[in-house]
């Protein structure tokens, strides 16, 4: 029995768990195939997402210049040209113009410009006005009448802040 417990101990000796050897290597490679994927996936966001396209941007520096100003006028109060009852128009009107400088120059002018608009726009009926052609129109006519006095040619574009007509 004393062989017997000998080979039972020697058999129930605890054996130590082998841990699978992991090489450096494969460590190594893993982690630089890590950071690599990591790096090309900012790259392709940086590249891809990031930037707008080139098109676009010469498209919007074509359509609107840089350094425009806009004068904003004084409100107008009219009388509409209807007969049949009394309808008024409260216009606030803003003109984009080049730089300050044509600013300074317009505003030598105020009076006729304020004149010109004022007898259009009492010109106009309600009905005139009350369609979004209507309203375009009366944009175009009042760049015209501008464009016709000294230094009106300046002006690129006409704005409405404020339109009621009732």
């Amino acid at each position: 029995m004393a062989k017997e417990a000998a080979k039972k101990t020697e058999n129930e000796a605890p054996v130590e768990p082998t841990k699978p050897k992991r090489s450096l290597k494969k460590v190594l490679i893993l982690a630089v195939v890590g950071i690599l994927l990591a790096v090309g996936g900012v790259a392709a966001y940086v590249l891809v997402v990031d930037d707008p396209p080139a098109g676009h941007e010469a498209q919007a520096s074509q359509a609107a210049p840089e350094h425009r100003v806009v004068m904003p006028l004084d409100p107008f109060l009219v009388n509409l040209a209807d007969k049949e009852s009394r309808r008024y128009l409260k216009l606030k009107v803003e003109l984009e113009v080049d730089d300050e400088e044509t600013v300074k120059e317009l505003e030598k002018s105020l009076s006729r410009i304020r004149d010109a608009l004022i007898l259009l726009l009492s010109s106009k009926t309600y009905l005139d006005l009350s369609t979004l052609e209507g309203k375009q129109r009366l944009k175009k006519e009042i760049k015209k009448r501008v464009s016709a006095l000294p230094d009106g040619k300046k002006v690129s574009d006409v704005f409405f802040t404020e339109f009621v007509a009732q």
